[in-house]
């Protein structure tokens, strides 16, 4: 249970979804998008966010969308992630959305939301960051489509008031080769179905052109994407030991120490999923 009232707007169009925003914000309500509601339900519960209004993305059809539109891929925001993974139309997204909380909690959560979270491992950004997708993202001044690299550095960067929509992505993405790797406090999760729980580490890499590209959670406090590790990671002239070796200079923060696991012991585990990864996409 909620603590205390909130109003509650269900809009149909993205207009009508702006303009609330505006207003609600006007009236001094602080609203907030709401598409699954698991964060926005059980942080108010903690006393950790106080909306007095939320504003349901799931009646927009255009959050709802998951389909092939000339070439592309097109992902709602608020679609969830047990719907994306049944249909598995990307499957790099499907593992890694697969492996978020439990089969009940992902028919609740949306792909738009566990993007946007509070929570810092977000684990299904992984695979759109390998992706190189684009995000739709509508506001007060209309439509704006932008790539995820100049979208997000370690949060989604919307301006007040800004809904993501959807996610778009070339199609052909969905069929290179990939790998996808979990590893919790209790063992490596090696399906979506697995025992699932927060990452010491999850990893996302994906193969284009004899170019491999790799997203991490768990690692750092943030979900990311390293083009200087990846030059390093795909150097030709290095052997895979002294790669795996020298990554640890180019990430982009301090390896995290939590309950979960100490930074060293992150650290031997990134090692062991990237020497597993390049071997498997290297071939």
């Amino acid at each position: 249970m909620i603590p205390f009232d909130f109003e509650y707007h269900k809009p149909t169009s993205l207009a009508e979804a702006i303009e609330l925003f505006a207003q609600l914000t006007e009236q001094g309500k602080e609203p907030l998008y709401y598409g699954g509601g698991t964060e926005t339900i059980s942080f108010s519960r903690l006393y950790q966010l106080f909306p007095r209004a939320v504003i349901d993305i799931k009646g927009i059809p255009e959050c709802n969308t998951l389909a092939y539109r000339e070439g592309k891929l097109v992902i709602g925001a608020a679609a969830t992630l047990s719907q994306i993974q049944a249909s598995n139309m990307f499957p790099l997204l499907s593992w890694c959305g697969g492996r978020v909380a439990d089969h009940t909690i992902r028919n609740k959560i949306t792909l738009g939301g566990n993007i946007c979270s509070r929570i810092p491992y977000r684990e299904a950004i992984l695979a759109l960051l390998v992706s190189d997708c684009e995000l739709i993202i509508w506001g007060q001044q209309g439509q704006r489509r932008v790539p995820i690299g100049q979208a997000y550095n370690q949060a989604l960067l919307l301006e007040q008031g800004e809904l993501l929509v959807q996610i778009v992505l070339d199609q052909e993405i969905t069929k290179m080769p990939f790998v996808s790797m979990k590893k919790t406090a209790d063992g490596l999760v090696n399906y979506p179905q697995d025992r699932i729980g927060y990452p010491v580490v999850s990893a996302a890499a994906l193969k284009k052109d004899d170019q491999i590209s790799f997203a991490f959670s768990g690692l750092c406090s943030f979900p990311f994407r390293s083009r200087e590790l990846e030059t390093l990671l795909n150097h030709p002239s290095l052997s895979l030991p002294e790669r795996v070796k020298r990554a640890v200079q180019c990430l982009p923060s301090n390896i995290l120490t939590d309950m979960s696991g100490s930074a060293a012991y992150r650290e031997f585990v990134w090692q062991n999923m990237l020497t597993a990864m390049l071997q498997d996409l290297e071939g």
